[in-house]
């Protein structure tokens, strides 16, 4: 079935998704910040799921709505991430945050995976010309995950039903925890912080890249490369494959890095940002240089390429709650939007460049993705933060590490810790007690501060 989309077309209705994409992040951030990620992701899942169902109705019936219906997919998607940095922020304790966060987005990485393999195959199913039942299967698995993701999942570890108490104190280990009274972020210091903007061109250069991959990789397979329709999809899976083996294993080892004192977390952000980088401009570099005799080492570089660039998922993309852990969800949401925007360009830069569909066509787009990455790297290194930033400290509650030495003497120790905060109130006097799992728990108002565990207390107080 040929829709004969010019290649201006073509490049608006793949820019589409991300023209909705970038209308949602900081709404979506702020709402999940308030109200908790679990609605947020779960009335995106099931609006995005119809819209992908509907999608080929819309190819057929007219070219606008098939526009719309993309952005409407992106508008509601774009809520995702600031939804799961705001469950992060509840649910991952202080050195598991990193492997934790990098395994929830190694989905990404499996829907490529699945995506790329198994379209080709659906392409060939001899009814209704193959193609819809992409959006078909993929669409009707997203409506399925709705109902499990409502049922499973609670927006923090205080309000799950079925978690023991054991698993609560684990997820509040090591980290700053504070009353339920919400803060409003200080933007005016938000957007003068260099550690915030590092994390912005970073994540550009990601989204930059990774919005081209998924757009023009198939393509470049395709008219390039010359790999038929199955070929294609197994070829063009194969990168996701690197992505994913290669972010949780960073994840973990960054972690480790950190548990163990190795090296500081602005150091190691900026360790996996500059190999990610680095290592994807170098092997996109190289690619430019071969063409379809060597279409075997291109798929290789191009798996080695993608696997270095979700190095830098275990840098900037944790760096939200290193450095602001209150306002993760919210920051992830502006980070987003600006890094859509800039994706914006990549369809259509592509386009610009890409007239003829020539092999020297495509060897400038690929400089084009090396020099972002290299700019990202550098970037990242000289402004980066590892810490809590100023302006994102708690100012209500402190962090208060007592072991079980500690526990009768617990509520005298946080009243002359918390004594001098502003809106400080004397736990004792409204019949706060401490349990074994050392939260001290207000009976009437059913709050809590939450004090974890540790091993060594003769200086942390």
């Amino acid at each position: 079935e040929d829709f004969k989309w010019s290649s201006e077309l073509e490049g608006t209705i793949l820019a589409a998704y991300n023209f909705g994409f970038i209308a949602s992040p900081i709404l979506g951030g702020y709402i999940a910040g308030h109200f908790g990620g679990k609605r947020v992701i779960a009335l995106s899942l099931l609006i995005g799921s119809l819209t992908t169902i509907l999608t080929p109705v819309a190819a057929r019936a007219n070219d606008a709505l098939l526009i719309f219906m993309r952005a409407l997919a992106g508008l509601v998607m774009g809520a995702v991430d600031p939804a799961i940095q705001a469950l992060w922020s509840q649910w991952a304790p202080k050195y598991e945050k990193t492997q934790l966060t990098a395994l929830s987005y190694s989905g990404l990485s499996i829907a490529g995976i699945t995506t790329f393999l198994v379209s080709g195959y659906l392409c060939t199913i001899p009814l209704d010309h193959g193609w819809p039942f992409i959006f078909y299967v993929f669409g009707g698995f997203a409506l399925l995950l709705v109902f499990p993701w409502l049922y499973f999942v609670y927006d923090s570890p205080d309000v799950h039903p079925r978690i023991e108490m054991g698993e609560i104190k684990h997820t509040h280990n090591g980290k700053t925890t504070s009353s339920n009274k919400k803060i409003h972020p200080p933007w005016g210091k938000i957007l003068t912080s260099m550690a915030f903007w590092a994390i912005i061109v970073a994540h550009i250069t990601y989204s930059w890249v990774t919005s081209w991959v998924l757009a023009y990789l198939p393509k470049y397979m395709k008219n390039i490369l010359k790999f038929d329709v199955e070929e294609d999809g197994i070829a063009s899976s194969m990168p996701f494959v690197g992505r994913l083996l290669s972010g949780y294993l960073c994840g973990y080892i960054s972690d480790c890095l950190l548990k163990r004192y190795v090296f500081k977390t602005a150091t190691v952000r900026k360790m996996f940002q500059v190999v990610g980088c680095f290592g994807c401009a170098g092997c996109t570099l190289a690619i430019s240089f071969l063409g379809v005799e060597n279409r075997i080492l291109c798929v290789v570089l191009l798996v080695l390429g993608l696997t270095f660039q979700n190095f830098t998922s275990v840098a900037f993309r944790i760096n939200h709650l290193d450095i602001a852990p209150r306002f993760a969800g919210v920051l992830m949401g502006v980070t987003v939007t600006v890094a859509m925007l800039s994706a914006l360009s990549a369809p259509f830069i592509t386009s610009a460049i890409i007239v003829e569909d020539t092999p020297e066509e495509w060897k400038y787009v690929f400089w084009v993705v090396a020099g972002l990455n290299i700019v990202g790297a550098v970037f990242f290194v000289m402004f980066a933060q590892g810490e809590v930033q100023p302006w994102a400290e708690c100012s209500d509650v402190k962090v208060v590490e007592l072991s079980a030495e500690s526990n009768n003497n617990s509520p005298n120790v946080i009243k002359h810790l918390n004594s001098d905060l502003p809106n400080y109130n004397d736990i004792t006097n409204r019949g706060g007690v401490v349990n074994p799992a050392f939260t001290i728990q207000d009976e009437r108002s059913s709050k809590s501060f939450k004090v974890p565990e540790i091993h060594d207390n003769s200086n942390k107080l």
